[in-house]
């Protein structure tokens, strides 16, 4: 029988700068896995996406050996002139095949028309070492950022979302092998946002996950962040989907966000939602302390939704216990970051 632990945390769970936040395992040494954005603004040294690695998924070890370079070590085709690895989602789909997709900012990059930014998927046989990267998808702007993959278990096929930039966030699914999408598929719009709404213009970030207790067809739930990472408010908010995982997802109206700003935290977002060795929910995502800066960037303007600020915001990677309700919607206590001391979730006790 196996032996299980049950931790307890506080936020954030990894202090440095650890942006938009994915997570991936456990491996066969119960080593948890998380991957986070690397971009100009960080200190040195430039990582092709950041890792650390938990067996319990409150402490972390950053950079473990072997994850000098990144997720990815050795030098991906054109790309290196500008420091920006976005956004990762990172998958096991078998017992020696883990796909990483991640969002880059490439050599040829233009300001406008196509060559905008760009999502490519690169595989490996265990949690780091990522190779052979290819690009999914290049689109104007910041429109092909924030992979998410998805699994049907219904369906038994697999999917991938992205979007940001003011454009409706896409879907489109993936071949068998989880590496490029499927022959004869094409992107399809299942969230559009409301260019008039000033809550609603912008969305990004996506997280889609089952309801619990099915396998999808009582509908879909996607998490995305809006509106602004940078200035704020800037909050996780949750969508309903229908049975297919390209079916349109609708906001539910009058439900408030499933985390928003308190006293202590504010810009919250990126979600990912990891299950704990007993089933239990739990979402992680970044978030930044009051007016918290990395240090260095206190000169860099920053202009966002809100307005202007000054220097780059600090956000740190926080989680929290992720509930359901009678409708199997999700939420969190208190719609905001936890303070102080939480019974934290429950894992595998390894030797």
């Amino acid at each position: 029988m196996a032996a299980y632990i049950e931790t307890t945390y506080r936020n954030p769970v990894i202090e440095e700068v650890w942006a938009d936040p994915a997570l991936a395992g456990p491996d066969d040494e119960g080593w948890y896995w998380c991957y986070a954005t690397d971009d100009e603004h960080e200190p040195p040294p430039a990582r092709r996406f950041k890792v650390a690695r938990s067996r319990d998924l409150v402490r972390w070890e950053t950079d473990p050996p072997g994850t000098e370079a990144g997720a990815i070590p050795r030098p991906i085709p054109n790309q290196g002139r500008y420091r920006a690895c976005w956004a990762p989602d990172v998958r096991r789909l078998g017992q020696r095949r883990w796909v990483l997709y991640g969002s880059l900012k490439f050599d040829d990059h233009a300001e406008t028309g196509e060559a905008g930014h760009g999502i490519i998927a690169a595989h490996s046989a265990g949690p780091t070492g990522f190779a052979d990267p290819v690009v999914l998808r290049r689109g104007p702007g910041f429109t092909a950022i924030d992979p998410c993959f998805f699994r049907s278990r219904a369906l038994g096929k697999d999917f991938l979302y992205w979007g940001s930039g003011h454009a409706p966030i896409l879907g489109q699914e993936l071949r068998a092998d989880a590496m490029g999408f499927a022959p004869g598929s094409a992107p399809r719009a299942v969230l559009a946002p409301g260019p008039a709404d000033p809550e609603a213009h912008l969305w990004e970030g996506v997280h889609v996950i089952e309801r619990p207790g099915d396998d999808g067809a009582g509908g879909l739930i996607m998490l995305a962040s809006g509106v602004c990472t940078w200035t704020g408010p800037y909050r996780v908010l949750a969508f309903l989907g229908g049975p297919h995982p390209l079916d349109p997802f609708r906001r539910l109206v009058g439900r408030a966000p499933v985390l928003r700003e308190n006293a202590t935290w504010n810009r919250c977002g990126q979600a990912f939602v990891m299950c704990d060795a007993i089933g239990q929910h739990w979402i992680f995502y970044h978030a930044v302390r009051g007016d918290a800066v990395i240090p260095g960037t206190e000169d860099v303007e920053i202009t966002g939704a809100s307005g202007r600020r000054h220097g780059v915001p600090l956000r740190q990677m926080c989680m929290d216990r992720l509930l359901f309700d009678a409708q199997g919607l999700p939420y969190v206590v208190g719609g905001s970051p936890s303070l102080g001391l939480r019974t934290g979730p429950v894992v595998r006790r390894w030797a």
